[in-house]
């Protein structure tokens, strides 16, 4: 069983690696972080089964680390170290199924109990289950393509296969509970309200739990999807037109600015990273990043054009904060390093109409 830990206190680090009896639960310590983006970092070179975090951490901190979890990681587990205070404050993380907490300070006897809560959960990654509790990625997969292509064929074609089926009738139902997540996940990608999403992930998931039958909750997902699917081919054109026509904008506006990416732009539109993406290449024929790169290099060779601008003036003034990388990715796209295209272009005329020194 595969496990990262995470503290910002390497002390700590260092004290729960050491005095954890490893061999009890079938453990292999993967690495260490002592941050959250660090842990993501480890989260995507070794894909481990289970977390073991401190809730409280500058920048990405615990919680932040759990919601991570819960919406790109499904199938990894989370244990969660808070002290007195901050019970309340880890409480929030339920929503995103932390499995269990561990209270500071950390004693020889809470983490005997800790090696008991791996065991367990050992045990039950090691049961038999069925194939698409091991294949969750490709699970994941096969239902983003559906529901941003609008595929309800395809959808179809998935709920109603062996291996879901036959899951949904299982007492566990990881597959069903899975479905419902993506389905919210889905949501918020099309721009949703977060707290009221909450609440309808919330009382979905009540619903389904009632339902005792495979036929009963194979009905309730169609349903679910079929009814978002048709929600989001209405609201298509209605979205993608504005969406577009803001980045667009965004990108003449601040390209020129280091502190500017697609990722901030998603942020401020409130969508995710990957629909902003899939809504701006069907609009456009091209990558939303191909284009702000391809806005940078225009600016750049324009400036190079005149003598007079440092090149270091030049790598700031497009967008960029590191002369290296951006003489680098100059090179790659033209072929010639800043200083060489400016010997054979200074005092041409600027084919980037518009373009001009600051």
């Amino acid at each position: 069983m595969k496990i990262i830990l995470v503290d910002d206190d390497r002390m700590a680090l260092d004290g729960i690696s050491r005095m954890l009896h490893w061999d009890r639960f079938n453990g292999q310590l993967m690495g260490c972080a002592t941050s959250g983006d660090e842990a993501v970092a480890l989260l995507e070179e070794h894909h481990p089964d289970v977390v073991i975090s401190d809730i409280r951490m500058p920048g990405m901190d615990g919680l932040d680390l759990a919601r991570y979890l819960y919406e790109h990681c499904p199938n990894t587990r989370m244990i969660l170290i808070s002290g007195h205070g901050e019970f309340e404050y880890a409480q929030r993380a339920l929503q995103y199924q932390v499995t269990d907490y561990i209270l500071k300070p950390i004693t020889r006897a809470k983490l005997n109990s800790l090696e008991d809560r791996l065991a367990a959960i050992n045990a039950e990654l090691t049961a038999d289950v069925p194939p698409w509790y091991a294949c969750d990625e490709a699970l994941r997969t096969q239902v983003s393509q559906a529901l941003h292509k609008g595929d309800m064929a395809a959808m179809g074609e998935l709920l109603i296969s062996n291996d879901v089926f036959r899951s949904l009738s299982d007492r566990r139902d990881v597959l069903g509970i899975q479905l419902l997540n993506y389905l919210f996940l889905y949501q918020e990608e099309l721009g949703k309200d977060r707290a009221s999403l909450d609440a309808m992930r919330q009382k979905a998931m009540e619903e389904y739990w009632k339902l005792t039958t495979q036929q009963e909750r194979l009905a309730y997902l169609a349903a679910q999807y079929y009814d978002l699917m048709e929600y989001a081919e209405n609201r298509k054109s209605e979205y993608a037109n504005p969406i577009v026509s803001y980045c667009l904008q965004a990108i003449q506006d601040n390209y020129s600015d280091s502190n500017f990416n697609i990722s901030n732009l998603a942020d401020t539109l409130h969508l995710s990273l990957s629909y902003l993406s899939t809504v701006f290449k069907n609009a456009t024929g091209q990558n939303i990043s191909n284009y702000l790169s391809a806005r940078r290099l225009e600016r750049a060779q324009a400036l190079l054009r005149d003598a007079s601008i440092p090149i270091k003036d030049v790598c700031f003034s497009s967008g960029y904060d590191d002369p290296r990388y951006f003489a680098k990715f100059f090179k790659k796209h033209t072929g010639m390093t800043p200083s060489e295209f400016r010997n054979l272009y200074a005092g041409c005329p600027s084919t980037a109409s518009g373009e001009a020194a600051p």
